[in-house]
């Protein structure tokens, strides 16, 4: 008899992008000013129940930095773990990569959502992704994520749209 397990699904995006003139995709990700000890991390949060994967990663991205337009561009993976905080026994996060023509490079932006984070202050910022130093283990799939971005970005694939 198979057991049932309870578990939280959460969704983290990769938004890269490609500024002109240089050869390396960049990365957006999320520090914490007021609490340093929570590292660089990429967007992400809980999936609500009506959403897939994509959707939830497209709706994190833009609560948590207020990115502009950001596009999906494929699930790349999921990863299990035991939840250390609530009641929900295990944990489910689905990576994403996101594609945008945001044109900032840093900046501050409070979190607009409707749960516990609304109003977190966020500093943002678009860094090289061999400079991005990502922490919690949250670049596990960043590699594959840019070789997607840069596959459909190679002549003749198709590159992401832009406007």
């Amino acid at each position: 008899m198979s057991e049932l397990l309870d578990f939280r699904q959460r969704a983290c995006a990769y938004v890269l992008r490609h500024r002109p003139g240089r050869t390396a995709p960049e990365v957006l990700v999320i520090v914490h000013p007021e609490a340093p000890e929570a590292g660089v991390q990429v967007p992400g949060g809980g999936a609500l129940a009506h959403e897939t994967a994509g959707e939830a990663a497209i709706r994190e991205a833009v609560e948590e930095t207020g990115v502009a337009d950001p596009r999906f561009g494929e699930v790349l993976g999921s990863t299990l773990m035991r939840a250390t905080l609530g009641a929900v026994g295990f944990q489910v996060t689905t990576y994403s990569w996101l594609h945008t023509v945001e044109e900032r490079k840093v900046w501050e932006h409070s979190v607009v959502s409707g749960d516990g984070d609304d109003g977190l202050r966020l500093r943002c910022e678009f860094r090289p992704v061999a400079e991005a130093a990502i922490d919690w283990g949250m670049d596990r799939f960043l590699p594959s994520a840019v070789r997607r971005f840069e596959a459909m970005r190679a002549p003749g694939v198709g590159a992401p749209a832009s406007r």
